[in-house]
């Protein structure tokens, strides 16, 4: 009899319902690191990981040599607004990416609205600050809410009018979702989440780096652990 595998675990990073994080399969582990670095010396082994390779693992992060992370892939299924999707996308070095097309399907009527609206940084012209009580937030969502159901209703009406799907989704906002399949091999991936997961990362995508990072690290704990210990150094 064939086991069934147990379903892969989903996140939720902005707490809607809709936007996800799901493992969808990986391959290599720790040792896998290991043996990439030992094979230069014709010393890699089917050896449980022990101390030596977990010092190995310190040394090669600390000293940044990085192709033998490179040898070891996750793979995730990442539901996200498209403005979110549009900053992960520029991480193409070790990052493989398969996206749904609204040249093929029809976009669903599915949007994000922030729970709460931040203020532009008066310091920093990418960067955005907590509301301090002065923003009308309350117009502000409605503001949002009549842009992407007016452009969504226009889109349906292209559609209606037999307006092709490739150039009927030129109205579409950028707060609706997407869906992509990202494969990263383990250097990209600690990469991406040192820029992504940084304080001048913009929120939304900083949750969902933080949801990767919560599914890959139990894949590669050691090279996670000493992955964090290194940037909390610095």
């Amino acid at each position: 009899m064939t086991a069934t595998p147990a379903p892969s675990p989903t996140l939720f990073p902005l707490g809607d319902g809709t936007g996800s994080v799901s493992l969808v399969q990986h391959v290599g582990d720790d040792k896998s690191v290991v043996n990439a670095a030992r094979i230069s010396f014709g010393g890699d082994s089917d050896a449980p990981l022990n101390d030596r390779d977990e010092k190995l693992i310190r040394y090669l992060l600390r000293h940044q040599h990085g192709s033998p992370f490179e040898h070891n892939l996750i793979t995730f299924k990442i539901v996200c607004p498209i403005f979110v999707d549009r900053q992960l996308v520029r991480h193409r070095v070790g990052v493989s990416k398969n996206e749904v097309s609204a040249r093929y399907v029809e976009v669903q009527e599915r949007n994000f609205t922030p729970p709460r609206f931040r203020k532009q940084a008066p310091s920093n012209r990418q960067a955005s600050v907590e509301d301090d009580g002065t923003l009308d937030q309350a117009r502000a969502a409605q503001v949002w809410q009549e842009a992407w159901r007016g452009a969504f209703g226009a889109y349906q009406d292209l559609l209606g009018l037999g307006v092709t799907r490739e150039q009927a989704r030129g109205v579409l906002p950028l707060s609706l979702y997407t869906e992509s399949y990202y494969t990263f091999n383990v250097r990209s991936l600690l990469h991406f989440l040192g820029l992504r997961d940084h304080e001048g990362a913009q929120y939304e995508t900083r949750l969902f780096a933080r949801a990767m990072a919560e599914l890959a690290e139990p894949l590669f704990p050691v090279t996670f652990r000493e992955w964090r210990l290194l940037h909390a150094a610095h």
